[in-house]
């Protein structure tokens, strides 16, 4: 009985324990105050009240702070997945002052350390400091490149598993750091029997994200996830053939032919794992699936028409209704909504046969897309009646965006070829590029930039004259009338621009 009591009284603690006041918080030192929120997080107490306390103090005690208070600071609020922008910056640029200077180099480490206590530097700070940045996506890049020659060389000091995850971190920021990726590809082939199917995925997201191959690296990776393919999970299979058609993606053509064929193996393997649990993704995650099969060039007839199209045929509505990807997510997350409709559409028309359950399936995406379309360009129309013809670039934001209205182009233009070339579908993504449906407009016929191709990029204008040029109809001829306009209207800014004036941005 007082074991039960000891047990519910420990429970009621940790459950409904109450944190410590904001006023007891105002007090709290660095040290108690890491404690505190370490305590907090191991609770489950996620209060935005008491958080944005620990902030606040956090802010006060940023100048004071040694490396390992800020590395376990910076660690609990991003776990906590609390990202204050100014509170990351005084915490890192307070790091940032605690790590030996640049010309002392990873080579007098450990002298730095013994003559200045102040700037010692654990690896597990390093490590906690790299995976709250990355996780949080709040980070000081002068402090993340410094960290690298320090983290390569104290590399004897992580497990395999921590290296992973610090690849990971570093992959996710907008860093160039080759040095730690070469040494991370360096180390990792001999300890991958010891890294989890998770973490083997990740891996091979990470070096596709920087860019980076190695071939040892990658043979052995390859290796690896062909022998302990049964132990991978329907995410884990999505994780690593995706990162893995986008390493493809980057090699050049002499190299991609050796790469496929090593990696046939792993992709079959990964290919039939991910048949037998396909039908526990989501909507998003199915059409990223099916998109990394095709940039592989992988057809296995039983995977996409046995069960990807059918779980996508029933799945339909939520991939329409599910949000895009943020513009700061990572790459290869999943998009719903108009961009996920426009790379299913373009995944079946790249198909090299069609069953009846995947021309179904593209009849019925087209009919979404038209909907989607319609919707949208309809509170376009209403999002300027009420804001001016001035707002136009902001309300231009509910329109799709260049890309996907480049693949549902092409995937438009591809099944055409086989007789099925949607001609509203096509008539509503010309209307999209100036966000009018009515005819009252000719198509740039005031000279004026497109709403929707006022922000894209050159290279996205060409993939969009590229993609309606291929298509018969003339809507995709009005369409290519507008983008070469807008082309044609930037060169000619450009060769406004004096060439003997320095622009500085």
């Amino acid at each position: 009985m007082l074991h039960g009591r000891r047990f519910f009284a420990g429970l009621s603690a940790a459950t409904f324990g109450r944190g410590p006041s904001a006023e007891d918080i105002l007090r709290l030192g660095s040290v108690e105050l890491g404690r505190a929120a370490r305590r907090s997080l191991s609770e489950g107490d996620l209060a935005e009240e008491r958080w944005s306390s620990y902030a606040a103090r956090a802010q006060e005690l940023a100048p004071e702070l040694g490396f390992d208070e800020a590395a376990r600071l910076l660690s609990a609020f991003s776990t906590a997945r609390y990202v204050d922008f100014p509170l990351f910056a005084k915490i890192s640029a307070r790091a940032l002052e605690c790590l030996p200077r640049q010309d002392q180099g990873a080579a007098s480490f450990e002298i730095a350390d013994d003559v200045n206590p102040e700037r010692s530097v654990s690896a597990s700070d390093l490590r906690r400091i790299a995976i709250a940045l990355g996780r949080s996506q709040a980070f000081d890049s002068e402090l993340v490149q410094a960290m690298v020659p320090l983290i390569a060389g104290r590399v004897e000091h992580f497990r395999p598993r921590e290296l992973v995850h610090i690849v990971d971190a570093y992959a996710r920021m907008p860093v160039q750091a080759p040095e730690l990726f070469a040494m991370a590809a360096e180390a990792l082939p001999a300890y991958l029997y010891d890294l989890e199917p998770s973490e083997l995925a990740s891996l091979c997201r990470s070096f596709a994200e920087a860019a980076f191959y190695n071939e040892e690296l990658s043979d052995a990776l390859a290796a690896e996830v062909t022998q302990r393919a049964r132990n991978f999970g329907a995410k884990e299979c999505l994780v690593f053939i995706d990162g893995l058609s986008r390493l493809h993606e980057g090699l050049p053509e002499e190299m991609l032919a050796v790469r496929k064929a090593r990696d046939a193996d792993s992709i079959a393997a990964m290919s039939q794992q991910l048949g037998g649990s396909a039908s526990s993704l989501s909507a998003p995650d199915l059409v990223r699936a099916f998109a990394a099969l095709v940039r592989l060039d992988h057809y296995e007839p039983r995977l996409v028409h046995g069960r990807i199209c059918p779980a996508l045929a029933l799945k339909l509505t939520q991939l329409a209704e599910a949000p895009g990807g943020a513009p700061w997510a990572r790459p290869p997350q999943s998009a719903g909504g108009f961009a996920g409709l426009a790379e299913l559409l373009h995944c079946l028309s790249l198909l090299p046969a069609q069953s009846q359950k995947s021309a179904e399936l593209a009849l019925a995406t087209s009919r979404c897309l038209v909907e989607w379309l319609q919707k949208a360009l309809k509170q376009h129309q209403d999002d300027l009646g009420r804001k001016g013809a001035k707002s136009a670039s902001v309300a231009s934001g509910r329109l799709p965006g260049p890309r996907a209205m480049a693949l549902a182009a092409a995937a438009c233009a591809q099944l055409g070829r086989q007789g099925q070339e949607d001609e509203e579908l096509l008539s509503l993504l010309a209307a999209s590029l100036t966000g009018v449906m009515s005819e009252e407009r000719p198509a740039a016929a005031d000279g004026g930039s497109s709403p929707s191709l006022s922000l894209a990029s050159e290279e996205e204008l060409q993939d969009l004259e590229r993609a309606f040029g291929l298509c018969r109809s003339s809507a995709a001829a009005s369409a290519c009338t507008i983008i070469q306009a807008e082309l044609q209207q930037r060169s000619q800014s450009a060769g406004d621009i004096p060439q003997n004036r320095l622009i500085v941005s």
